[in-house]
Formats: structure tokens, sequence, C-alpha cells
């Protein structure tokens, strides 16, 4: 649910959609920083996201969905939704308002994070948010958590560009910037990302955050003109919970762990990790 619009940067060179992948990160100088680096996703991470959507789809369409339906990252998968041409459109039409800008850190997230940074580690958030909405992103982190991330790295975009001192833009993905970047730890609310994080050669460790639903489960889609709406696959599958036909297992001895909350993220670190 992408859109890519142009950028400047303020180093005096645009967006160079024929770069390399990962040359922003190059030119940032950020493959070769000594100081041991911890890499943070945003949304229902640091930010409670999928919370305020919730709150803004019941507002605006009268429903009652709560974290708990949100079983799947692609949301034409959850109930209340519709089709992925309806979700993509009422996607459009939240992402018009300021709500995502308003959401509350996730609890504990301040303390968290500034406990990471005391014991020595270099914080890097890296998002796979729209490049239109890294500005108002940016603010929204220099409110809540200012001082604190040292770079935010916009992931899986066509381009590779410094958008700023502070913010990259890269066709990379999450875990290309883990690799690249020799990170500790990721930490994110992806299985998707957790998995190719540490299917990586070598692999980077990662805890995957929070108790969701939708990282209970793998989403991967063929063709999204295939795909049912919420309604018309419980229809079709005659009212079972067939969601539950993608529940993932963390592989045996992979390294990956699960926490619930960012107290048990400091906790995993202390032990875990040296910087």
């Amino acid at each position: 649910m992408s859109a890519n619009t142009e950028t400047t940067s303020t180093h005096g060179q645009g967006p160079k959609d024929d770069a390399p992948s990962g040359a922003a990160l190059q030119e940032a100088g950020l493959t070769a920083v000594d100081q041991p680096l911890i890499c943070v996703d945003l949304d229902d991470v640091l930010s409670q996201s999928n919370r305020v959507v919730g709150e803004w789809h019941n507002d605006t369409y009268g429903t009652r969905m709560t974290l708990k339906d949100f079983h799947y990252y692609y949301y034409w998968r959850n109930p209340y939704w519709g089709s992925p041409d309806e979700t993509f459109r009422k996607v459009d039409e939240f992402y018009a308002t300021t709500r995502l800008y308003e959401a509350p850190p996730v609890e504990g997230a301040l303390e968290g994070v500034n406990a990471l940074k005391s014991m020595g580690y270099r914080l890097v958030l890296v998002t796979a948010r729209q490049i239109r909405e890294l500005p108002r992103t940016k603010e929204w982190v220099d409110q809540h958590l200012n001082g604190i991330f040292d770079d935010i790295i916009c992931t899986g975009m066509s381009q590779e560009t410094l958008a700023d001192e502070t913010m990259l833009i890269t066709k990379l993905s999450k875990a290309d910037v883990c690799k690249k970047l020799g990170a500790k730890l990721m930490i994110d609310d992806s299985v998707e990302n957790a998995l190719k994080c540490i299917q990586a050669d070598p692999p980077v460790p990662v805890l995957l955050f929070g108790d969701y639903e939708w990282n209970k489960r793998s989403g991967k889609y063929v063709h999204i003109k295939d795909e049912l709406s919420f309604d018309e696959r419980t229809e079709r599958e005659g009212g079972r919970e067939w969601w539950h036909d993608d529940d993932v297992s963390i592989p045996e001895g992979a390294p990956l762990t699960r926490v619930n909350n960012w107290e048990e993220v400091v906790g995993w670190v202390e032990k875990n990790l040296k910087p």
C-alpha cells in the first residue's frame, strides 16, 4: 500500500533511481560504523499504528474493529475491510487524515530505547512507510523519541537518496539493511521480516515484537486480483477460522525470539547481547 513521491536531498542531490541498492547507506557512512547497532521498526513497535487505524475505521464506517481483528498484515484479509480495491481506497482515505501522527507511543517504548542506548548501542529506525510520509514521521519521532535514533531508513523503495542528514531512502529490504549495517539485532512486529532476517547469510537475530495476531501467521499471496475479502473467504470456507492455516511456527534453534513488550526486549538484550 505504498506510493512513491519524489523527494529532494539537502545534500544537493535528488533521488537516484539508477543507483545501486544500498548506495544511500554507503554515502551516509553507515556501512562503516564501529558502534554496535540495533535496528528498530516503527509501526506497532514504537507507535501504536494499527490501534489508530482501527479507531479511524470505526469512526468512519461505524464498525467495531479491535486489534484482535488484525489477523494479517494485509488489511483486506481482515474483517471489515472489504475487497483489496476497497481496502486501498480506505487506506488512501486514512492517509489523507492526521490520525497516524496522533498515535501514542507503544507502552514502555521510550524507556526501552533509552535503556538500549544507555547500554552503548547505536539505534537506527528502519521503516517501510511511504516516502511521502517521511517528513511527518520524523516530526512524530522528534516529538516522542527525540534524540534517540541516529538515523531513519525508509526501505523497499525505488530509489537511493539522502532525504536529509538523518533520513535515508533505499531500495534494500529491512533484512538487507540489517545485513549491510552489521546489525546485532532487529526488533520488528512482522513475522515475514523476521524470517527474512534470520534466513540471511549470516543470520540477523530478531526479536518479534508484540502479542499481535498479525505476527502469528504469514500473509503471502500470488496475485492480488485473485484475493478475496475476509467475508468472501469465510463464506467459501464454511465459516471455519481459516486464517489459522497460515499460523507460523518459529524454526527450532533459529535466532528469533518472541517478546510481548519493551520490558522483555531490554531483559533479552541484557542477557544475550554484549555491546
